[in-house]
């Protein structure tokens, strides 16, 4: 992890990129030794992969007012690193928070749905989506 994600300040003086790093007190994985060879491949490919850092632009859909503030740690033995992002401001950060990010499924929105007595009915809508990392390339 790049030491310049922990000094970040904004022009306003807030502190952003990861915010606080804490150890994690499950030791290093054994290294998948309970998986069988194709499995453990796989999972140290996943592995792999979910620690390439990437270059990011933080971007939220509601408006640049909003934050995220996330703890992130994939694999065990991996450290603890809470992310504070601003939208605008592009990070280098690992796959793995890239992804967790962009596949969840945002947050539910009741339906606009009424019964015949007008009163709303308890249908989930389409969901939101607030939080995302757009690749960018320098």
């Amino acid at each position: 992890m790049s030491a310049a994600m922990f000094d970040l300040v904004h022009r306003s003086g807030e502190r952003h990129g990861i915010i606080n790093r804490v150890a994690n007190s499950v030791v290093e994985a054994d290294g998948f030794k309970n998986m069988s060879p194709k499995t453990k491949a796989k999972a140290e490919a996943q592995k792999k992969e979910d620690h390439k850092l990437v270059k990011a632009r933080y971007v939220n859909k509601r408006g640049d007012h909003e934050r995220l503030t996330k703890p992130y740690m994939r694999w065990a033995g991996d450290p603890i690193d809470t992310y504070h992002c601003i939208p605008g401001e592009v990070y280098e950060v690992p796959m793995g928070l890239v992804n967790e990010i962009n596949n969840s499924p945002g947050l539910a929105k009741r339906s606009d749905i009424v019964d015949s007595q007008g009163v709303p009915t308890k249908v989930d809508g389409k969901s939101e989506k607030i939080h995302e990392f757009v690749p960018v390339s320098f």
